[in-house]
């Protein structure tokens, strides 16, 4: 999903469906994934260290769920998600409305604030219309949410991205824009760059991701 949202934006669990037209017959598809570094949100996960990903969605009908698999988080360790979604068109509009949990089995929760037992929890709403796409991701137990409105055309992908952090260990608001660019349906290069942040610690940074997937 991340491979949806999490390495490529791609990975952007715009990763959950994200408007998309139902499907009329039931369809299994998997991928594996290498990429330079772990990007998510805007963020280097991984500090600059590769990432190896894999996942496999199952959809039939506006009704799709799924698993997601990768490395490469240099904090939290070995992840894996699980997320469902059911998406549809209304005339022109598209939409879609999913839940997503974020598992770390290698994480102590005692020592993680926010983690329960290891995970995280979103529940996703989007819209889309003539190409742009409006998603809010709403974390449970949590006042905490993130948003990206996105465009995608020719292989090319511009995507602004907000995080509000309110009420977790530390208050924060993050922005950030990313630019994609589809060089064939395996290889994809994005720029990330913060372009605001209320933590003084997080000063603006660009980060260069190359990922390269594959069906399997």
């Amino acid at each position: 999903m991340k491979t949806f949202n999490k390495t490529l934006i791609a990975a952007s669990l715009a990763t959950l469906g994200m408007a998309a037209a139902p499907a009329a017959l039931a369809n299994v598809e998997a991928s594996a994934t290498v990429a330079t570094s772990y990007l998510w949100r805007g963020l280097d996960l991984g500090s600059g260290t590769g990432s190896i990903s894999a996942d496999a969605v199952y959809s039939t009908g506006g009704l799709s769920a799924g698993v997601w698999v990768g490395s490469g988080d240099t904090e939290s360790g070995t992840e894996y998600d699980l997320f469902a979604s059911y998406a549809g068109n209304l005339g022109g509009l598209g939409y879609s409305v999913g839940w997503a949990e974020y598992n770390y089995p290698t994480i102590d929760s005692d020592d993680a604030a926010g983690f329960q037992g290891g995970e995280l929890e979103d529940y996703v709403y989007s819209l889309s219309y003539a190409g742009v796409t409006a998603t809010h991701y709403d974390a449970k137990d949590s006042v905490s949410s993130y948003n990206t409105l996105s465009f995608d055309v020719l292989g090319f992908g511009v995507l602004l991205g907000d995080h509000d952090r309110q009420g977790d260990a530390a208050d924060v608001e993050m922005s950030h824009l990313d630019l994609s660019y589809g060089v064939n349906d395996s290889l994809t290069f994005t720029v990330s760059t913060i372009i605001s942040s209320s933590d003084t610690q997080n000063e603006p940074d660009t980060t260069v991701v190359a990922s390269y997937s594959l069906p399997f």
